[in-house]
Formats: structure tokens, C-alpha cells, sequence
């Protein structure tokens, strides 16, 4: 869901103006039959709900985007919002028919700094966070694919300090790095069933596997296990066209990779994120995106086949915009056949 695109109109600081919008972004959504709104409400350690612990996102509010220039954006959400966008949302939502899910980046603060993964206090931030999220009627939350990937070092909450710059932390093992995101996973996918039994908690890595592993995210025992999460939805956002010269499936062999057995044990691996916002460009290596308008069709043929049962789009305000609306058409076809 992306609030800072005019046609989505959800960028404001009018209640009266949220609403209205939402009612016509749903709208657009059933049109393609889709039935779930991912909605960020966690990008930068902050919160899209009027949250007294939290920021106020800069991406949802003008008036926290105007504090942040200054550099005074340091007041709780509660205080900042002019309004809930969060609980408008899940009841804009709900009226029609459409989940929403609660996506959060758990650990990010900026492009450059994180949350210290192997701190005890980000795991507490980090699941406050979460318990706040689930005191509305959410269907579930979701962690986006960023975890030991800041650019530049670590912050630990309770210290109020880097602990770890991240030359030090691309030293730590994989296996260190898996154990202290797992604490965190393990964490909140009690909280969230703790607040509502019926709610979900997933978690969507990148659909590189091995860049996964190498940044902390266990997707292996994620899927082998429970207790982990309810499901994992790779984003898998390369076309079966891929590569300067073209012809590499990239696509199927990366969705083969997860929903193989090897990996995919418990069945974890049931959504796949595929990429909207790529559809109708080219891309130097992934000229598929252009030379083909029915690559979400046919990447939905193959998630289904795979045995996934559903799928994302990212992101909303690729909806909107001409370049998608071919491959949109021949994927709702395939969606109604």
C-alpha cells in the first residue's frame, strides 16, 4: 500500500479525505479480485496508527513528513496523527468483504541504520509494536525481508547507542545471525496468536535463498517448523525471461527452490509476492518484463501448480498505472477460469 502516490490519495492529514480514498482503493482492488490489503504500518521504527510509544510514519502523515524536515519529528504517533489511519483502514476493510494485514519492517530505522537483531531490547520494541497492531481487528501481521541488511551499523534500544557497525556484523556466522532473528520470530508469532487465535503471522524474505540466509532470515526452519510462523510468501519478482540475453526461468526455478521439498517441509511456503510494479518496463537484465504481458498470469499458473494457494502484488499504486493493466487483465482470467 503506497500512501505517497497521488491516485491512492491516502497521503493526508484529513480524516474525512482518508476514508473517502480507502472506500475507492477498495474498490479498486475487488475490481482485479483481490482480497487482502497488505498495509504498512512499520517502516522506519515508527507506526501508522496513533501509537504513544512510537513515531508517527513519515510516509502516511504530512505533518509528521513536515517534523521529520526539521528534524523534530520525535513525538509519539498519538500526538502527531490527526486521526487513525490504521483503524479506518481495518474498518473500511472489513465493510468490504477485504482482510488486512499489518505489514511491518521489523527491525529497520533507516536505510543505513537497524535494530541490533541480537539485542533483547529490539526483540521487546519490536514485539511492543506488534502488541499494539493486534489491539486492532487485524487479520495478521507480516515482517517485510529486511533483517541483518543496514548500511551502516546496529542500534541497541536499551543502550541508546550502535552497538554493531555493519562491517562487524557481515563477520557474524549465519547461523548467530538465524538465531537471534528466530528469537524475534519465535516472539511474535506468540504474540500475535496470544491477541487472536485466528490471526496469522508470516513473514516475506527475498526470493534469493541464499541472500536470505546470509542476512539472518531462517527461511528453512521456518518452513520445516511450527512455532515460526503460519506462512512465508518469497518475493519472487524475476520473469521466466531473465538474463541480457533473455531465456533464463529465473521465475520457476527460484519458486521451485522454496516450494521444493527440501525447504518447503511443512507446507509454510503458500503465497508467493510477485512483482506489479515491474510489469510493461525493461529491465537490462529481465527484458521478460516488456516482451511479454502475461507474466503474472502465467507465474500464477506455476505458484498454483506448486502448490501455493494464493499470491501478492506489489505494490498498490501499480493499480493505477497503464503499464500494468495487460498482464492485470490476462491475470484476472486466470483468476476467474
Amino acid at each position: 500500500l503506497d500512501y505517497s502516490y497521488s491516485g491512492i490519495g491516502l497521503y493526508t492529514d484529513s480524516e474525512s479525505t482518508f476514508r473517502t480514498n480507502a472506500d475507492k482503493f477498495i474498490a479498486k482492488i475487488r475490481e482485479y479480485n483481490l482480497n487482502t490489503i497488505y498495509m504498512q504500518v512499520r517502516a522506519n521504527d515508527d507506526a501508522a496508527w496513533k501509537s504513544s510509544t512510537f513515531t508517527a510514519m513519515e510516509e502516511i502523515s504530512p505533518s509528521a513528513n513536515s517534523l521529520a524536515k526539521k528534524g523534530k519529528n520525535t513525538r509519539s504517533a498519538s500526538k502527531t496523527l490527526k486521526f487513525d489511519p490504521l483503524k479506518i483502514m481495518v474498518e473500511e476493510a472489513h465493510k468490504n468483504d477485504v482482510d488486512l494485514i499489518a505489514w511491518m519492517n521489523p527491525y529497520r530505522r533507516s536505510s543505513s541504520y537497524f535494530l541490533n537483531p541480537g539485542a533483547t531490547s529490539s526483540i521487546n520494541r519490536v514485539n511492543t509494536a506488534v502488541k499494539e497492531v493486534m489491539k486492532y481487528d487485524v487479520d495478521g501481521v507480516i515482517f517485510d525481508d529486511y533483517f541483518y541488511h543496514a548500511s551502516k551499523g546496529y542500534w541497541n534500544q536499551a543502550k541508546k547507542k550502535v552497538t554493531l557497525t555493519a562491517d562487524r556484523a557481515a563477520k557474524l556466522s549465519k547461523s548467530t545471525k538465524a538465531k537471534n532473528v528466530n528469537k524475534l520470530i519465535k516472539k511474535v508469532y506468540s504474540t500475535v496468536h496470544k491477541a487472536d487465535n485466528n490471526a496469522t503471522f508470516g513473514v516475506a524474505p527475498q526470493g534469493n535463498l541464499t541472500n536470505d540466509q546470509a542476512a539472518g532470515a531462517d527461511v528453512n526452519t521456518w518452513a520445516s517448523k511450527d512455532g515460526y510462523v503460519d506462512y512465508i510468501m518469497p518475493q519472487i519478482y524475476w520473469t521466466d525471461d531473465y538474463g541480457k540475453e533473455g531465456g533464463t526461468t529465473m521465475f520457476t526455478e527460484r519458486l521451485n527452490q522454496f516450494t521444493g521439498s527440501s525447504v518447503n517441509k511443512n507446507g509454510k511456503v503458500k503465497y508467493i509476492a510477485l512483482a506489479l510494479y515491474r510489469c510493461g518496463y525493461d529491465f537490462s537484465t529481465d527484458h521478460g518484463w516488456k516482451n511479454s504481458d502475461t507474466n503474472l498470469s502465467e507465474q500464477y499458473e506455476a505458484l498454483k501448480e506448486a502448490g501455493c494457494t494464493g499470491y501478492s502484488l506489489f505494490s498498490a499504486r501499480f493499480l493505477y498505472l497503464g503499464k500494468a493493466e495487460d498482464e492485470l487483465g490476462f491475470l484476472n482470467e486466470s483468476i476467474l477460469q
